[in-house]
């Protein structure tokens, strides 16, 4: 991949569209390409919105942000404000971006292709300095991204004009139609069907010599072939996710989404003749914390392969009858047959951890679970034998299940879900929010909300609507605002303390350079006094991974210490704390991983949240070994927080007046005062 003379990455060649480039001449403008053509209506509708004119939001000296309606509409807009608004000026005055993601230094144009990969800390520092150099020089400066968030906040605040891209509309689509045919339409086109069109749909339906009324006829066919894909959350949530799920409307869990698209493909292959049975992939497990969305998972993988549903549980099965095993295993084979008789089917089994690990079980009735795990991998041995039937598990703890249920041809396949992050949240807040504040821009509650797992945000929303009807009116942001801020009834001076905590493992997480920071929230998820979301972490752990991982769990307490001049217990808890999951890490590097220099290549076994606190109270050898790992680790956090200290006050010091920060909001303030750091150590 190509750099720019500053380090930064450029668009690889292949993936260009077919626009001119730097050098080039712009050429005449496409009249019949639809895409361009409805670009310049939405942006048009835009620009009066705010009450100026293409020509005025151009000149030299003004600021522009324009807020995309999705990240597919990036292209057009970009060629047509390229094509548009640099018309009339000289071809050295023109736009010099190289379609770079993120921006060319010799040009004050910033264009975020899709919200999935942030900047870095130093490709945000560079972008203000280069828009503040434009700025200055009065030079017509340009940010446009689906998601602001990952456009220079310096650009953000100081842009004079902030456009938000509307959606097509009916009366759009048959001016568009008009203007492409050069004839009037006969036939209507409904705003719900516009909002759904695409830069893509609106190509494909394009043909040579083509009638108004056949140009919408082919849109509206398009539509209903795409209807499952090309769903908008401001329609999508007429009805509520629960009564219709699709898995078109899940977010946070692309993983599980796309693994459940391709079954019902094979699903559906199969019943045309075109795919065996034996080729279908057809045991899942997922994990996840609760609330993750596990189950809603399972209703929408089968109403998108619409085949039934079939679930069934450990509590549930025990429950069926008087609590003997026989009626457990009754209840059990039922449960099973079911799914056998309705194939093709998704049987789902919900809180799988609830099954017992037979290599673990050391009570007086181990017996009798060892004998209920047996039944219950010979009726999956049986669903493995027979077509049709799909099985999806899940569990909160997979660490904890039995071996022989995940082994190849049971749960073979292993998706975690994890709490969604903020622009996921966005999309799960509009799902349940439906047609109530269509058109605003989620991001700020979502933000407010990080942490919020997808049952939180459907509570969130129920809370916020009860709020409405309490004032007899229609709801309002602020209302959901109101809703996120209700949960937290902390004192100034706990709140103090979760911001030092945050900041440290913000700084931390940044400077050591491990996985992607999604965003900081000093909001009570899950009990916690806060959440640093971070992504792409995952891989093979080196050495140096290894370490960096502990120092970053252990930079809050350490950022405590430093700069309150003591720690509270906020770092410690149940296994999800930064205690235990340091602790667990430690452990697995000395007996596990090979990454301990003292045990080196030994192997004494992977420690699970079940079985780690026996392992350290059984050897206190090991004990001894990882508190040395743990101490050292500290150590260096400590040195750490005290070498950016004044970022991290200055991070903390946004986090009390915001309450939440995006990732590159965090960034760009930590890139700020780090420089200032080592003096003040």
């Amino acid at each position: 991949m190509r750099t720019t003379r500053r380090g930064l990455r450029q668009r690889p060649a292949a993936m260009l569209p077919d626009l001119p480039g730097p050098d080039q001449d712009a050429g005449p403008v496409r009249p019949r390409d639809p895409v361009y053509l409805a670009a310049s209506l939405l942006l048009g509708r835009a620009l009066h919105t705010v009450g100026t004119t293409m020509a005025q939001a151009a000149r030299d000296g003004v600021v522009v942000i324009i807020a995309l309606r999705a990240a597919v509409w990036t292209l057009p807009v970009y060629d047509h404000w390229q094509r548009e608004a640099r018309a009339g000026a000289r071809p050295e005055d023109g736009f010099r971006t190289t379609y770079e993601p993120f921006y060319d230094p010799d040009a004050a144009v910033w264009v975020s292709w899709a919200p999935t990969e942030p900047p870095s800390i130093d490709q945000f520092a560079l972008g203000a300095e280069v828009f503040a150099d434009a700025v200055a020089a009065g030079r017509h400066c340009v940010g446009m991204a689906a998601d602001l968030a990952w456009l220079p906040q310096d650009l953000v605040h100081s842009a004079d004009l902030c456009l938000t891209m509307p959606a097509l509309t009916g009366a759009d689509v048959l001016l568009l139609a008009r203007m492409l045919c050069g004839e009037e339409a006969n036939t209507s086109f409904a705003d719900d069907h516009a909002a759904l069109l695409t830069p893509r749909l609106l190509r494909l339906a394009r043909r040579p010599d083509q009638s108004a009324d056949a140009y919408l006829a082919k849109l509206r066919a398009l539509l209903e072939r795409d209807r499952p894909t090309a769903a908008h959350p401001a329609t999508a949530g007429s009805a509520s996710i629960r009564d219709t799920p699709r898995l078109e409307r899940l977010h946070g869990m692309d993983e599980a989404v796309s693994w459940g698209l391709t079954l019902a493909d094979e699903l559906q292959r199969v019943r045309q003749g075109q795919l065996t049975w034996e080729a279908v992939d057809r045991g899942l497990l997922l994990s996840g914390p609760p609330g993750s969305g596990k189950t809603l998972f399972a209703r929408a993988l089968a109403a998108t392969c619409e085949v039934p549903l079939i679930s069934g549980s450990y509590h549930a099965w025990l429950g069926s009858g008087t609590g003997h095993q026989g009626d457990l295993l009754k209840a059990m084979r039922a449960t099973f047959e079911t799914a056998r008789k309705a194939a093709p089917a998704i049987l789902f089994i919900d809180e799988i951890d609830s099954f017992p690990d037979r290599g673990t079980v050391r009570h007086h009735y181990a017996e009798w679970e060892v004998q209920v795990v047996n039944a219950l991998l010979a009726e999956i041995d049986g669903v493995e034998g027979r077509e049709g039937v799909v099985l999806i598990a899940a569990c909160n703890y997979p660490d904890r299940l039995d071996p022989a249920l995940v082994r190849s041809g049971r749960l073979d396949r292993h998706i975690a879900v994890r709490h969604p992050d903020p622009s996921a949240l966005v999309g799960i807040l509009r799902e349940h929010l439906g047609q109530d504040l269509a058109g605003q821009d989620l991001y700020a509650a979502a933000l407010a909300a990080a942490g919020a797992s997808g049952a939180d945000a459907e509570r969130l929303v129920r809370g916020a609507r009860r709020r409405a009807r309490r004032a007899g009116r229609a709801l309002l942001m602020d209302d959901v605002l109101a809703e996120i801020g209700d949960g937290d009834q902390r004192s100034p001076r706990d709140l103090q303390i979760a911001a030092v905590h945050e900041a440290g493992h913000v700084v931390a997480c940044l400077a050591l350079r491990v996985g992607m920071l999604t965003a900081v929230s000093l909001r009570a998820a899950g009990g916690r006094g806060g959440v640093t979301l971070t992504s792409g972490a995952a891989g093979c752990l080196t050495a140096s991974d290894y370490r960096r991982r502990l120092i970053i769990r252990l930079a809050g307490r350490a950022s405590e210490e430093v700069l309150l001049g003591q720690v509270t217990a906020g770092a410690g808890g149940d296994f999800d704390s930064d205690l235990a999951g340091a602790t667990h890490l430690a452990t697995l590097g000395v007996t596990a991983l090979g990454l301990d220099p003292e045990t080196g290549l030994l192997w004494s076994g992977a420690p699970t949240a079940v079985t780690l606190p026996e392992m350290l109270r059984q050897d206190p050898g090991l004990a001894a070994r990882v508190r040395q790992v743990l101490d050292a680790a500290y150590a260096e956090a400590l040195g750490l927080i005290r070498q950016h200290a004044v970022a991290v006050q200055a991070l903390a010091a946004a986090l009390l007046e915001r309450g939440a920060l995006a990732g590159a909001e965090a960034a760009a303030i930590v890139a700020r005062h780090a420089a200032l750091a080592p003096e003040q150590s």
